[in-house]
């Protein structure tokens, strides 16, 4: 047995980039807002506003001022675009999740930087719902991985020495840190795998199945 199977009960999934690639639908969306205020998408590497929250990456990009206005034209746009459906998982992920499940040692939950009702619908229409417990995304209390983790710990009583935290980005690896849990990243997902080397992961899973080889 691998000796991280022995360490951990709660297992803490991301969602984008780490269970779902959701670029195509994240991408167009962007697009379109930034579009309505005039700014070019074209010129943006929009991979770097696939994991921090809503409010972080339209202050960035549009300013404080309008920031707010943003976020809800950006829901309203995601929600007409359908952008849940524009998303696929990632090959092998849902074995993976079958498996962890099943072997009874885990329990599982999501940590997302996600909208929350788009994180819930999103596990709905991927029939994901079963594998886990708990699902926390951004509502107005939380948006930073930091936040949302926190939350997810302190609501639900969690002991931080069985947490594992598993991220594609710095924003998970950092987010775990915060919180004094363990994190392994995903190296398929939106993050770099030169940073993700240096902040301290305690392995980088290539593809899916790793992550099953890691912890069963």
């Amino acid at each position: 047995m691998n000796k991280l199977a022995k360490q951990y009960k709660y297992v803490i999934f991301d969602f984008d980039g780490t269970i779902n690639n959701t670029s195509p639908g994240i991408y167009a969306t962007f697009t379109k807002v930034l579009e309505h205020y005039g700014v070019d998408a074209s010129k943006l590497d929009l991979s770097e506003h696939i994991g921090p929250p809503l409010t972080d990456s339209y202050t960035r990009l549009l300013g404080a001022d309008r920031c707010n206005e943003a976020i809800e034209l950006h829901k309203k746009v995601y929600d007409e675009l359908n952008a849940i459906e524009n998303s696929f998982l990632y090959d092998g992920i849902v074995d993976v999740l079958e498996q962890l499940k099943n072997s009874g040692k885990y329990v599982l939950a999501i940590a997302s930087s996600k909208y929350q009702p788009h994180a819930l619908t999103s596990l709905k229409y991927h029939k994901l719902t079963k594998y886990f417990s708990y699902v926390y995304g951004q509502t107005e209390k939380r948006g930073f991985k930091e936040e949302v983790l926190r939350q997810l710990i302190d609501d639900n009583g969690f002991d931080r020495a069985q947490c594992l935290m598993i991220g594609d980005t710095l924003h998970d690896v950092e987010g775990a840190h915060a919180n004094g849990i363990d994190v392994v990243a995903v190296t398929y997902g939106f993050g770099k795998r030169e940073d993700l080397e240096k902040h301290g992961v305690l392995a980088l899973c290539n593809t899916p199945q790793d992550i099953a080889t890691l912890l069963l």
